[in-house]
């Protein structure tokens, strides 16, 4: 298990790319469905989700002034492409999408693009980590789906959160993918710009992209995952982003894996994106990977039981934060845990403290 596991998509034929060189305005679908689901826990998500939360439809994506989408029609507007707007739909995390929400979601996305045919190329902004109640890789269906629709020499480019589970089916299907680069996230809107760049420098035959993942089975939670200050996972990001831009490297990522899915293949790992040369984003990725498994006992945190974790926060000075990670809200939990509210209780904790619970009957009483 310490070799790295590669997966690698080469770049499409010549009289694909580099024969739209002469268009002047490319014409470029944009659709997306975007969120993180956890398959131990949470609740099914809904169309109603999606109303709730973002949920845009036709021409109404091209008033998205933020995230990835806002990203992307930034570039678009600036380099003179033709928008074609087919959906944009996002929500909080959750158990996983219903067949019937994703049923929905992905039948208008297919439709509207089959109605635009032909396309010059595709921009998917994503997540990675989304399950669908019939789909179990619903990035790879929707990757393969509008493959089948546009054909093999259209450009397609992705977007993913660095919390991704990269299938196979999601490299082979599409022609580069880019992942977010910070956690905390703070760099949506850059990364649909990173995304919408290279896939018009494709278009206008600047570049030929070949790609290649190499992960390692490694799980890892998101505590010892930032990408800011000593963490180990901050290292590796320095690491894969320091081959950027040099020698013909479009674009590089590195993926801490959504540890809440129930997947084959699941790993963590890089993306090497080169401008048509793939043995240059093989032995990049393979050594990132190789870097990650090396590193992989550092990315473990330090855990403690609910009555420790009280313990030890008494002898804290100021305000001290318990952290349920496995019932994390923002990792698809439901956040009905109530562990730590009974291990403060028992230990007769005077200090004020608050214990966030989603529970509607408590709630309601």
């Amino acid at each position: 298990c310490e070799t790295a596991r590669i997966l690698c998509a080469a770049p499409q034929e010549a009289s694909g790319f580099l024969s739209r060189v002469t268009i002047k305005m490319p014409r470029v679908a944009i659709g997306s469905i975007l969120t993180e689901c956890n398959q131990l826990g949470g609740i099914p998500i809904d169309i109603t989700w999606f109303e709730r939360y973002d949920l845009h439809r036709g021409e109404a994506v091209l008033q998205i002034r933020s995230g990835v989408v806002g990203g992307m029609l930034e570039v678009l507007r600036e380099r003179r492409g033709d928008v074609i707007p087919l959906l944009s739909a996002s929500t909080c995390p959750g158990a996983y999408l219903t067949t019937a929400c994703y049923t929905e979601l992905k039948t208008d996305l297919l439709d509207r693009l089959r109605a635009a045919l032909p396309v010059d190329g595709v921009l998917l902004p994503l997540h990675g980590a989304a399950v669908a109640e019939n789909v179990p890789d619903l990035e790879g269906d929707l990757i393969g789906a509008v493959r089948q629709v546009v054909g093999p020499r259209i450009p397609i480019v992705g977007t993913l959160d660095l919390h991704a589970h990269v299938t196979a089916e999601m490299v082979r299907d599409a022609d580069a993918l880019l992942a977010w680069e910070t956690y905390p996230h703070r760099d949506a809107f850059t990364t649909g710009v990173r995304g919408a760049r290279l896939l018009l420098d494709a278009l206008e035959g600047r570049c030929r992209p070949a790609m290649a993942m190499a992960k390692v089975p490694v799980l890892t939670g998101a505590i010892r995952g930032s990408t800011e200050g000593d963490d180990p996972f901050a290292h590796l990001m320095r690491l894969t982003k320091s081959y950027e831009g040099r020698g013909g490297v479009l674009s590089t990522s590195l993926f801490l894996v959504h540890p809440y899915l129930d997947q084959p293949g699941m790993g963590s790992g890089a993306i090497v994106v080169t401008d048509n040369d793939i043995e240059k984003a093989v032995q990049i990725a393979r050594g990132i990977a190789e870097q990650y498994w090396a590193r992989r006992f550092e990315l473990e945190p330090e855990l403690f039981s609910p009555e420790e974790a009280v313990t030890r926060g008494l002898e804290v000075e100021g305000p001290v934060v318990l952290v349920e990670a496995a019932d994390c809200c923002g990792g698809g939990a439901a956040g009905d845990s109530v562990a730590t509210l009974k291990a403060l209780l028992r230990g007769n904790v005077a200090q004020t403290s608050l214990v966030p619970v989603v529970d509607p009957e408590a709630a309601a009483a």
